[in-house]
């Protein structure tokens, strides 16, 4: 939904050049972040965390495009995406960066060609997340052409079985007025995410499929949230259809997770380690991610409120709040009260404490969590300018709730560097 909108300005540079400041921009907000407020782990262990990613960064644009698998068709595709869609291409640059810091987790286990190849299929995957998500936002599709253009663009990654030979005829019957040369990027983009990807390990195969069966029926679900075809009885059917890490877990909370996509990017860094991640650390990274998939969501959506009211999308932070549909009838929106505020605050804390904790329940070292934790507000408050003093609020309310998740497992190794 639109509430992914970044507000970062970029120049027409290079986009390593771009990416290296937007992620040195995050990291220095990160920090000060963490020595105003107490997360259990110093502002060291956050830089200790970065530099390596900084350092991967440097390392491919010094090599050049050609150099690393998939660069030349990563360069095509933003190339593509910045005369075709100059919006879409301003958000997915600054979501690049931000995608990023998912490599710190397992970085150390990968060599340079898998990182090189991580940071391409993360790339590539994005510009086609984006793109879907901006057509879907312009409005017009029915549930089940949503469904089928999702389809098209995720099936093929993990079904070899899947033909792709006529992928862009397919993809240009969907496209409406304006769009035209859209299915030529995301056709070119799902191509070679299917090569990235093939030798991938069998079990994050797995999962990323079952990810992506319910990325598109979350997302698809969404064109219900427009003012014309608002329809919230079959949308909350749809989304309690949908799978969950917790069984416990509402409609609401299973449509947030699943409208969501950097889990799916967590699971690609496990198919380009050197070494087999054990199965249940594997599922155990895996459902944290769900958790910060579900963060992703509310604190993008409660971002992105007035641009989402102003065009008629009726997001999951209103739903959350059970604001009346006539918040999106046109007029501007008003923000949320301080009540609403907390609110949202509460939820998105609650989901980054459960990730941390189901990380840690698989072995996984807390500060690891607490860092991804941490990074993934700063880097959406960073991209959406959001006001310092509701940063600050909601890094107030956060800290407390991670040192307390993490204080019987505390180390004094956070992030060793690979």
């Amino acid at each position: 939904m639109r509430g992914t909108t970044s507000n970062v300005r970029l120049a027409k540079e290079d986009m390593w050049d771009a990416a290296l400041a937007l992620i040195g921009r995050f990291g220095q907000a990160a920090e000060e972040f963490a020595a105003r407020f107490d997360f259990g782990i110093p502002p060291s262990a956050l830089r200790q965390c970065l530099e390596p990613i900084m350092c991967d960064a440097k390392r491919i644009q010094r090599a050049g495009w050609e150099s690393f698998p998939g660069g030349d068709v990563l360069r095509g595709c933003l190339k593509g995406l910045r005369e075709l869609a100059p919006n879409t291409h301003r958000k997915t640059v600054a979501r690049i960066a931000g995608v990023l810091v998912i490599h710190a987790y397992l970085r150390s286990r990968m060599t340079d060609e898998g990182i090189a190849r991580a940071i391409a299929t993360s790339s590539l995957y994005e510009i086609v997340q984006d793109l879907l998500d901006d057509l879907l936002d312009g409005g017009g599709w029915t549930f089940l052409e949503a469904i089928r253009l999702y389809d098209l663009c995720l099936r093929p990654l993990t079904d070899p079985a899947v033909s792709i030979e006529r992928l862009e005829e397919d993809l240009g019957e969907l496209m409406g007025p304006g769009q035209d040369g859209l299915e030529h990027i995301l056709a070119t983009a799902t191509r070679e995410l299917r090569s990235l990807l093939a030798p991938g390990d069998a079990t994050c195969q797995q999962l990323i499929a079952e990810g992506h069966k319910a990325l598109a029926r979350a997302q698809a679900a969404t064109v219900y949230l427009r003012r014309e075809a608002f329809d919230l009885a079959t949308l909350k059917g749809i989304a309690a259809s949908l799978p969950a890490p917790d069984a416990s877990l509402p409609w609401l909370d299973r449509l947030a997770i699943y409208a969501s996509w950097p889990s799916n990017i967590a699971l690609f860094d496990a198919s380009f380690t050197s070494s087999h991640v054990p199965e249940r650390e594997l599922a155990a990274h895996a459902r944290a991610w769900l958790f910060y998939d579900e963060a992703v969501s509310v604190l993008e959506h409660f971002d992105g409120a007035r641009t989402d009211a102003a065009e008629g999308i009726y997001n999951i932070a209103f739903l959350h709040e059970n604001l009346p549909p006539t918040a999106v009838d046109g007029n501007p929106f008003p923000g949320f009260t301080p009540r609403q505020l907390q609110s949202l605050f509460d939820k998105a804390t609650e989901c980054l404490v459960r990730a941390i904790r189901a990380g840690m329940a698989g072995g996984g070292h807390p500060e690891d969590y607490v860092f991804l934790a941490l990074m993934i507000p700063t880097i959406i408050f960073a991209s959406c300018r959001t006001p310092s003093e509701q940063a600050h609020a909601f890094m107030g309310t956060l800290a407390p709730a991670v040192a307390a998740a993490i204080e019987p497992r505390r180390t004094p190794d956070a992030c060793v560097p690979g």
